[in-house]
């Protein structure tokens, strides 16, 4: 089965947080990009960071080169 590859635009906040445990811990998808605005403290972290789990995704601002490798986005700016 092929994994979904979701992309998390305001990974930091509290949403962002519940939306990317959600995306790491499913069996049926894969976390392929998360953003933050410039200047957030979390940008350059991983973004598993945020919620105690291995994430291997670093946040970023780039939104333009995270969304080449994505299958959709779910913006909760």
């Amino acid at each position: 089965m092929k994994k979904v590859r979701i992309a998390i635009a305001g990974a930091s906040g509290r949403m962002g947080r519940m939306l990317l445990e959600t995306v790491i811990k499913a069996s049926d998808a894969e976390l392929v990009a998360a953003f933050e605005q410039p200047g957030s403290p979390f940008v350059g972290k991983d973004a598993g960071e945020l919620v105690g789990l291995p994430g291997g995704v670093t946040i970023t601002t780039d939104v333009a080169a995270g969304l080449a490798g994505a299958d959709c986005l779910i913006d909760f700016t």
